[in-house]
């Protein structure tokens, strides 16, 4: 993500900068590291905020509890534009819903956990209902990581499963980057839910899971949000991930030709293989960019209506704002969160058929 922002400083830069009152202006990305840990995260926004004198902050590009901690920030500088990154947890837009006039200068470009959660649903109740799966008793366990992001994506998901029939089968919560499985394992293979749902944002956890699932044999349908789609989860699983089903498949540039073309670009001018982070980032630092080529000012109350204004097409989809919540508006005509099954060893959208472009293969 950061080698994303900087290309979309670089291309804004190239076409001649952004114009503000009057004076056309370039734009730069300052970085400081959080390691995911709030405490740090904190310090670091403060020393942006302050010393560097920022005018808008991402207040974490990935971990949720560092965006949680650092948006409680935005009040005291209420002429700042505060955004969030990738980070999904619906306890972001929960609060910015519930105290509008606290969080007026919080974004969040990134899509909620509850768009996963309506994703699973979504292709779960497609292969039961095509007959492609054998649910038994419809019961859910899961594996998650012990972050926000893992209690919130578990949360959602149980409880839209949950109003469509289905049971718990119960949730082991793990350290993250956790590679030792055997123990939770062992339950599921004594307790034998339909499905088991895991939530990781450490490749080196997906990659551990998903080959001591297949050395254990245990034959539930496995769902991956959303490690499945890491470049270093792909590489590293070898062929035990051939049949895992993963969500989401936002950015899937061997059967989508705008997104090959990204990726064909950046790799020319990064010389790596671009992931769905480069796309994320290169799409929510535009959204930002767009904003302020919009209100041409950093009047606070013109840049903050820019945003609420956004309606923003990049190549994974639409960027319009709920008005409540700040969140990204979800779906077909806006974003939307296909499923994939991992076919020949790569990615094939299955779910919803009008991003399908394979069938579910049965393992």
């Amino acid at each position: 993500m950061k080698q994303a922002f900087e290309i979309v400083a670089k291309e804004a830069n190239a076409a001649g900068g952004v114009e503000i009152d009057g004076k056309k202006r370039n734009i730069s990305f300052l970085f400081e590291d959080s390691q995911g840990k709030p405490e740090l995260g904190l310090a670091a926004a403060q020393k942006l905020l302050t010393r560097d004198n920022v005018d808008a902050l991402f207040h974490s590009l990935v971990a949720s509890s560092v965006a949680l901690a650092v948006m409680e920030l935005a009040p005291s500088f209420p002429d700042k534009l505060f955004l969030s990154g990738q980070n999904v947890s619906i306890q972001i837009a929960r609060k910015i819903a519930a105290e509008p006039k606290k969080y007026a200068n919080v974004w969040k470009p990134g899509w909620n956990s509850d768009a996963y959660a309506a994703t699973v649903a979504g292709l779960l109740a497609s292969l039961e209902k095509d007959a492609k799966v054998n649910l038994g008793g419809k019961t859910v366990a899961f594996i998650v990581e012990d972050t926000d992001y893992g209690a919130s994506n578990q949360d959602d998901i149980l409880k839209l499963l949950t109003a469509a029939g289905w049971k718990s089968g119960g949730t082991e919560v793990v350290p993250v980057g956790n590679s030792d499985f055997y123990p939770q394992l062992a339950k599921l293979s004594a307790s034998k839910p339909d499905v088991v749902v895991s939530v990781f944002t450490a490749a080196n956890s997906g990659i551990a899971l998903v080959k001591q699932l297949k050395e254990r044999g245990l034959k539930s349908l496995h769902i991956a949000v959303p490690y499945g789609n890491y470049t270093e989860f792909m590489a590293g699983s070898g062929n035990e991930k051939n049949g895992l089903l993963s969500v989401p498949l936002i950015y899937d540039p061997a059967n989508n030709p705008s997104h090959r073309a990204f990726a064909e670009r950046l790799q020319t001018e990064l010389n790596v293989k671009i992931s769905q982070d480069h796309a994320l980032g290169y799409c929510i630092g535009n959204v930002m960019i767009d904003a302020m080529k919009r209100a041409k000012t950093l009047d606070f109350d013109k840049l903050n209506a820019a945003m609420a204004a956004t309606d923003y097409k990049c190549m994974l989809g639409r960027w319009v704002f709920d008005p409540k919540t700040h969140s990204p508006m979800m779906g077909s005509e806006y974003l939307a969160l296909p499923a994939s099954q991992i076919q020949g060893g790569e990615h094939r959208a299955i779910w919803p058929a009008a991003a399908a472009t394979a069938a579910y293969q049965p393992q």
